[in-house]
C-alpha cells in the first residue's frame, strides 16, 4: 500500500508557468486528507523551490538539489536533515574543466542566501535562457566565479552545454569519484544541464533518510517524475510513474505514464488513481 507519493517540481508538479495549479493542489490535499504523506523531491535549491512546499503545507522532509539538501517541511535552517557539500578543490578543478572545453558553468555558493549563482556571463543563445532569465535575482556576473569558491566547499558546481564536451570533460576530470555525484538534469535538443555536488547525491539516496525519517520501506512509495535526474530513484520505488511529456528514456522506467501532461494537471490524475488504487 502507497504511504508516501514523492514528487518532482519541473515539468511535473508545476505547469510551464511554475505555478501548482488548482487541480493539482486538490489532489494533493486529499491525498493528506486520507492519510498519505506528501513530499517534493527536486533538483531545485531551497531558494527557488521551497515556497510551493509552504503552500502545499508540506509536514514531512522535502529534497533539494537532488538531495544535496533535505529540510523536514519548512524549517529552514532548523531543520536541515542532510547537507552535501562539493569541496573546493573538486569545484575549481571542474571549473577550469568547464572553460577548457568552452561550457557555460555556474558556481552555487551557498545553500540558503542570496546571491547563491556566480556566472562569468549568461549565454544569450542557450536552449536554457529560460532558466537563467527565471533566475536573475540570483545570479552575479563576475570575472573569475571561481574566486567565490568558500574554502569549506559550495553547495555545487553546474554545467551547461553540448553533451559531447560535457561527457569529454568528466572523462578528464577521472577516476576515482568517491568524492563527487554527477547528476544529468535536463537535455534540450544537443544540450544538456548536469550537476556536480559532493559524495553520494542524487534522489534514489535522499530517499533513503527520507524512509528513515518516516520509516517506510520502498514499496510504500510513489513517485511521479518527467526527467533525467527521476530515473535512478524510480528504479526504486515500488510505484515509479513518468508523466506524459516526460522523454521516452524515462517513460521505460515506469509503472503507470499519466495521459496527461503538466499543463493538464498530470499529477492530479496520477494522485486520484493512486488514492483510488487503481494503479499500484
Amino acid at each position: 500500500m502507497i504511504k508516501l507519493i514523492a514528487i518532482d517540481l519541473d515539468g511535473t508538479l508545476l505547469n510551464n508557468k511554475k505555478e501548482i495549479s488548482l487541480e493539482n493542489t486538490a489532489a494533493l490535499t486529499e491525498a493528506m486528507e486520507k492519510g498519505l504523506h506528501v513530499s517534493i523531491f527536486t533538483g531545485r535549491s531551497y531558494i527557488s523551490g521551497s515556497e510551493y512546499a509552504k503552500k502545499l503545507g508540506l509536514r514531512v522532509p522535502v529534497v533539494y538539489q537532488n538531495g544535496a539538501l533535505i529540510i523536514n517541511s519548512d524549517d529552514g535552517n532548523k531543520g536541515v536533515i542532510r547537507k552535501v557539500i562539493l569541496s573546493a578543490k573538486r569545484a575549481r578543478e571542474i571549473v577550469e574543466a568547464a572553460k577548457k572545453y568552452g561550457l557555460t558553468y555556474i558556481v552555487f555558493t551557498n545553500f540558503f542566501d542570496l546571491p547563491d549563482m556566480f556566472m562569468e556571463r549568461i549565454p544569450e543563445n542557450s536552449p536554457f535562457k529560460g532558466y537563467f532569465r527565471a533566475n536573475l535575482y540570483r545570479i552575479t556576473i563576475v570575472n573569475d566565479p571561481a574566486d567565490f569558491i568558500r574554502d569549506e566547499g559550495i553547495a555545487e558546481v553546474a554545467v551547461e552545454g553540448p553533451e559531447n564536451r560535457i561527457l569529454s570533460m568528466v572523462e578528464e576530470l577521472g577516476q576515482p569519484m568517491n568524492d563527487l555525484s554527477i547528476v544529468k538534469n535536463n537535455r534540450i535538443n544537443e544540450h544538456t544541464f548536469y550537476e556536480f555536488f559532493g559524495p553520494n547525491v542524487g534522489k534514489n539516496q535522499a530517499l533513503d533518510y527520507v524512509m528513515h525519517h518516516l520509516a517506510l520501506t520502498p514499496d510504500e512509495i510513489a513517485y511521479i517524475g518527467d526527467n533525467y535526474n527521476d530515473v535512478e530513484i524510480m528504479k526504486v520505488v515500488g510505484l515509479p510513474i513518468a508523466m506524459a511529456n516526460a522523454p521516452k528514456e524515462v517513460k521505460d522506467f515506469a509503472r503507470y505514464v499519466t495521459t496527461r501532461t503538466n499543463n493538464e494537471h498530470g499529477v492530479a490524475e496520477a494522485v486520484r488513481k493512486i488514492i483510488r488504487e487503481e494503479i499500484r
